[in-house]
């Protein structure tokens, strides 16, 4: 437990509302984030919770917000005049331990600011609320770490890189991938989400036996595995310390969320050099199983496929997919070891995957 110096944590819960199965789930999921890190916040010696939501949440009470304000407006105006040391974790994190949350409240008591990345935050500690005053105008909450380092008012160090800090939940991909770690209880997963992951077993099933399939392959000396996206040097390290397999790495186009500017990928270059059959042969040949952060893909190419069809290609359901294009290159896919997702399949996921890959290893003996 940290010290008796109070210390406030913030959430922000805004669902992304969309009619679709796979869109529901990942909504239902982040709210139960949104609850077990409150539970935990508080276990970790936060002696206030606030949630700003632009929905009811039964059990916790909301500072309703308007689903057209900024989110980065939002926490800048609850931040004014207020000196208590904050912890802004967004919807919250599915793996953070209430242990975890007790260091990030005694670094924020030290007088540093600390975050999970820097270029990419999914939640970032200051040991003053003046400090979030920097969030003005931000659109998304991943540019509050960078803005604080440039702003350069207070030091802001980076949280031990590992799976429960650095795994989000946006996409039914991390949702699989962590539906795959309960499984053999590779992360401590909150007992909210525990809950949703059983309602929506049935629908989950196949996503969770492609996320083990996938991640096998680190566990076997003759295989490779090909990780394409916004993969960052010090989690490419982890990956080359713990898989036994041969690992091929395309990393490409990390800050993207933060830098507002098209994707320049390398993927997508081959997709329009060779066409879709080409491509879905070459990728074939090159790995026995990959991870791929298509959001890069996607912006290079100018696809903006709705979030039901992003979220329907994470889950490999091509059938359920309105794009023709798209459609097409996730049927393509499905007989292949391919787990499409966005930034944090190839982050948190990724390490999250590598450790339940060795557990079930263990357990099966």
């Amino acid at each position: 437990m940290a010290s008796s110096q109070a210390a406030e944590f913030w959430l922000c819960f805004r669902p992304f509302g969309d009619d679709s199965d796979a869109v529901r789930m990942v909504d239902a999921a982040r709210l139960a984030v949104v609850r077990d890190t409150a539970a935990r916040a508080r276990e970790a010696g936060f002696s206030q919770i606030r949630l700003f939501a632009t929905v009811d949440v039964d059990g916790l009470p909301v500072e309703w917000t308007s689903p057209s304000e900024v989110v980065g407006n939002v926490v800048a105006e609850a931040a004014l005049g207020l000196d208590t040391p904050v912890c802004y974790a967004g919807s919250g994190m599915p793996a953070m331990t209430s242990q975890d949350w007790s260091q990030v409240l005694a670094t924020m008591q030290s007088g540093r600011a600390v975050a999970n990345r820097v270029f990419s935050c999914d939640w970032v500690g200051v040991p003053s609320a003046r400090a979030l005053s920097v969030a003005v105008g931000e659109e998304v909450d991943n540019r509050f770490a960078r803005r604080l380092r440039d702003d350069r008012t207070v030091d802001v160090v980076q949280f031990e890189r590992s799976a429960r800090s650095l795994l989000d939940l946006d996409t039914p991909a991390d949702l699989a991938v962590l539906a795959a770690c309960a499984e053999v209880e590779s992360l401590q997963i909150g007992t909210e989400l525990g809950t949703v992951i059983a309602q929506w077993r049935d629908a989950l099933a196949p996503a969770i036996d492609r996320v083990a399939e996938a991640f096998e392959t680190v566990t076997r000396h003759e295989d490779e595995l090909m990780i394409s996206g916004r993969v960052s040097g010090s989690d490419w390290s982890v990956v080359d310390r713990d898989t036994s397999c041969r690992v091929r790495v395309l990393a490409e186009e990390r800050g993207l969320r933060t830098r507002g500017a098209p994707a320049r990928s390398l993927m997508a270059s081959l997709y329009e050099f060779g066409g879709l059959d080409q491509f879905v042969l070459r990728l074939s040949s090159l790995c026995d199983a990959m991870l791929w952060d298509t959001r890069p893909f996607f912006s290079h190419l100018g696809w903006n496929p709705t979030r039901s069809d992003r979220f329907w290609s994470d889950l490999s359901r091509w059938d359920e997919i309105a794009d023709s294009a798209l459609r097409d290159l996730v049927h393509d896919l499905a007989p292949h070891r391919v787990l499409m997702g966005g930034h944090s399949l190839v982050a948190g996921g990724m390490l999250a995957g590598i450790d339940q890959a060795w557990t079930r290893r263990e357990l099966s003996g």
